[in-house]
């Protein structure tokens, strides 16, 4: 990738599924030369972000997310149910009435334990992404964000080993248990980071830019449970921080992805497709921003020059 003489920073956000498209946006940024000094990374954001900064190589990286989900899938029986489209959910009364429970044995679990998935089931995904090194090791400066839940406060993990790091950031409360370090209980910084612009410039950029994975806040007009209360209060307070910490970003992607859900790992293809769609239609923008700063250094080595020249 071409050196620029400010640092450019890549921010990926979290969203589960949706986050493979961060896989097309560094399609497309490596294609074009687009140079990238660090990456922060949240959730699924730090799991691409973490493996890219190890490999530089799209393609590899790629290869893997197909291969993986593609034939080893996500095995946790709640998520298969989470991720299918509403269609697929309504083939017959009996498959109906399966779901039903299962949804009621869902919603009873996440009350009665503090996760529904072991830790293994997310490391899984995580080594075979992620090279079992420290982050210091990789080629490009990352880190990856999470939350300690003991503090309450953010933290950005830019050393250490890269698995546990990652694992931290992505270990989506009330599903995976958080990662223990000390005193500290480490999870999922979507919470307070869901696009780690912040973070990315903590590492030292000067310009970011945010990939943000849109989800879809529909009108809702019945609420059968306080709970259901609760987690319509929390997505919208979640989404206006999302869009107040975009205002610090240089530059904004946003592949279309609030149609696909969270948990619905099959649609590779699709979330890659809408990364480098989204990231084609900001080049423009993205190269006027990276010229504009070169054009004063250009023109004071071209006055330099002369004046040597002269003299």
């Amino acid at each position: 990738m071409k050196k620029n003489e400010r640092k450019v920073g890549l921010a990926l956000g979290g969203g589960g599924a949706r986050g493979l498209a961060h896989l097309g946006v560094l399609k497309v940024l490596e294609r074009e030369e687009i140079p990238i000094d660090f990456i922060a990374g949240t959730s699924m954001g730090a799991m691409v972000g973490g493996a890219y900064s190890q490999l530089v190589d799209i393609k590899t990286l790629e290869a893997k997310a197909r291969r993986y989900f593609s034939e080893v899938g996500v095995r946790g029986e709640w998520l298969n149910f989470l991720g299918k489209d509403g269609d697929q959910r309504r083939k017959s009364l009996f498959q109906n009435l399966s779901q039903f429970i299962l949804k009621k044995y869902i919603s009873f679990l996440t009350l009665s334990r503090s996760h529904l998935e072991d830790q293994d089931s997310l490391l899984g995904p995580l080594k075979i992404f992620l090279e079992d090194k420290n982050i210091e090791e990789g080629k490009i400066p990352f880190c990856a964000v999470c939350v300690d839940l003991v503090s309450g406060r953010e933290l950005i993990l830019d050393r250490g080993n890269m698995i546990e790091a990652v694992y931290a950031s992505s270990a989506i409360e009330g599903v995976f248990p958080p990662l223990k370090k000390g005193d500290r209980l480490l999870a999922d910084g979507g919470p307070t980071s869901q696009v780690p612009v912040e973070a990315a410039r903590k590492l030292g950029a000067e310009i970011v830019l945010a990939v943000d994975l849109p989800k879809e806040i529909k009108p809702e007009r019945e609420f059968k449970s306080g709970l259901d209360l609760i987690l319509r209060a929390d997505a919208i307070a979640l989404d206006k921080l999302k869009r107040m910490t975009l205002r610090y970003a240089n530059v904004v992607i946003t592949p279309e992805v609030r149609s696909i859900h969270w948990a619905n790992f099959t649609k590779v293809e699709e979330c890659i497709a809408h990364g480098e769609k989204a990231t084609e239609r900001k080049l423009p923008q993205i190269r006027e921003l990276l010229e504009g700063k070169r054009k004063p250094v250009r023109e004071l080595r071209k006055r330099l020059g002369e004046l040597i020249a002269g003299s």
